[in-house]
């Protein structure tokens, strides 16, 4: 009896750490960390708006301004251009927004506008209007070789399709257009949700090997377009969803506010869509809020390490519409989906700062790109090559006669130099060393470092602290900014008030 006591406690302890028992490399990747900020070009009210990467460039559409950025060799983003296009005619906030081989595609309440962005970089011209295309509205779009899918989805409509029966009491329609010629769009055909009570509300398109994928209130479907005339339904799964986010071959993840159904796509396979996740909203992140929060309907799939990048939002309660970004929520598929724990070892949930809604997150090579309504165009890196924090809010935070800087950095090689830079005057090399930082959530060491300087003579203005890292085998990065406000001279730090000694 004893033996089996033994035994039954030797299986509760290692249940009881279980977690313990994945090595560092099965946990997720570290949180993510604000690497830099472009500060906002245009108003965002009635603009358009994505991040797109074409070969060496990234383009950030704000309304009428295209930004075209080039990352240098330490992850800063660096303008190449920034082009205002007087010739756009679009002016809705969730207009459709799509990129392939160098053409952007915008939607709206003035039609669709082509643009060529393939001669868009530092040596390079303006974006070329190619057409504009009345009667062509949507909020949804997806495009694969010659082919466009557009559609207004259900979560945009005023009215809510009926269960139970046909959704001809408040249609949406999936639209195939034929853009083999980019002057002169056509529409071909469509898909109504009223064809069939099962689909009722569209909400998202893609296309997945070869084949057009949509969600609605019902369902998620996959359909054969090879003959445009006649669509063809190939598989269908009763499972709801709000958005899609597809690589195009293989990967194919359905969002709802509360959870997320992965999927793996296989095509002439039964089942077609075999769904092998289900990654839930972490409720931990509730916590002190008035508002519900739920997944924003932006997300993107990050290829080369196999994680679905999201952002958990709170709701304004009056319009149903994105209050604010509250997090990111990465999600690494090459960790096993473990439960047990909070924040979760295939989950990295990092919090932001700033107080506005962020969209369209890109993942390019270790930063992931997202459009800010206030802060412009922001970079977040991640700890594939360094992480971390310029720990300073305010030039009031600093003693006057001296001061020091200070944060926390983690690699996933040992950093093993951090160089600490005022827009690009160099400051110093930080020491490193001292406590590890329990508190942040990474698999990797996080270590402090602190600089001292003294900033009081700093001229009047903005100015950018920039951290970049070193790691051992020589890689450096830029992993840190801070964007302060200087007073001037005499107003840049504070002095500390002296006690009395009795």
């Amino acid at each position: 009896m004893r033996v089996w006591s033994r035994i039954a406690l030797v299986v509760i302890t290692l249940l009881s750490t279980s977690t313990t028992l994945f090595a560092d490399h099965l946990t997720a990747q570290c949180p993510l960390s604000l690497a830099d900020s472009t500060p906002a070009a245009t108003s965002f009210d009635l603009s358009p708006h994505g991040v797109f990467r074409f070969g060496p460039n990234v383009y950030a559409l704000r309304g009428q301004v295209l930004t075209t950025y080039t990352p240098n060799d330490v992850g800063n983003l660096q303008i190449s251009r920034e082009d205002f296009i007087a010739s756009m005619a679009a002016r809705e906030t969730e207009g459709g927004v799509a990129f392939s081989e160098g053409f952007l595609f915008i939607s709206s309440e003035a039609g669709m506008e082509i643009y060529d962005l393939r001669n868009t970089d530092a040596d390079g011209v303006a974006p070329v209007l190619v057409s504009r295309t009345a009667g062509f509205h949507y909020r949804r779009m997806a495009v694969t070789g010659n082919r466009l899918a557009g559609l207004f989805p259900q979560t945009d409509m005023p009215c809510y399709p009926r269960p139970g029966s046909a959704s001809s009491a408040c249609p949406t329609r999936i639209e195939l257009v034929d853009i083999s010629n980019l002057t002169n769009p056509q529409r071909l055909s469509g898909v109504n949700s009223f064809a069939d009570p099962d689909y009722r509300g569209f909400n998202d398109v893609a296309f997945n090997s070869g084949m057009l994928i949509a969600v609605s209130e019902e369902a998620l479907l996959a359909f054969d377009i090879t003959n445009p005339a006649v669509i063809r339904e190939v598989s269908f799964v009763r499972r709801p969803g709000k958005w899609l986010v597809s690589n195009g071959a293989d990967f194919l993840a359905v969002g709802n506010d509360d959870f997320i159904d992965g999927y793996t796509v296989r095509p002439g396979v039964v089942p077609f869509f075999l769904r092998n996740k289900f990654l839930t909203l972490p409720q931990y992140v509730r916590i002190g809020r008035a508002n519900e929060i739920r997944f924003s309907r932006h997300a993107s799939w990050d290829d080369a390490n196999a994680r679905l990048v999201t952002m958990i939002e709170e709701v304004d309660s009056q319009t149903l519409d994105a209050a604010r970004t509250v997090a990111f929520d990465v999600f690494d598929y090459t960790v096993p989906q473990f439960e047990g724990e909070a924040e979760r070892i295939y989950e990295e949930v990092t919090m932001v700062e700033e107080d506005e809604v962020k969209y369209n997150p890109l993942v390019v090579g270790q930063y992931i790109y997202v459009v800010g309504e206030d802060s412009g165009i922001q970079s977040y890196g991640s700890c594939g090559v360094a992480a971390g924090r310029i720990e300073l809010d305010s030039p009031f935070h600093l003693t006057c006669g001296g001061s020091q800087l200070h944060g926390w950095v983690t690699g996933q090689q040992k950093i093993v130099n951090v160089e600490i830079f005022m827009n690009n005057t160099f400051l110093g090399a930080a020491s490193l060393g001292g406590p590890l930082r329990y508190e942040v959530s990474s698999p990797t060491p996080v270590t402090q470092w602190r600089l001292n300087v003294n900033l009081d003579a700093t001229v009047r203005g903005e100015y950018q602290l920039r951290a970049i890292a070193t790691d051992a085998f020589g890689v450096r990065k830029q992993f840190a900014m801070k964007r302060l406000f200087f007073q001037g001279p005499g107003q840049n730090c504070v002095n500390p008030r002296r006690r009395s000694v009795r």
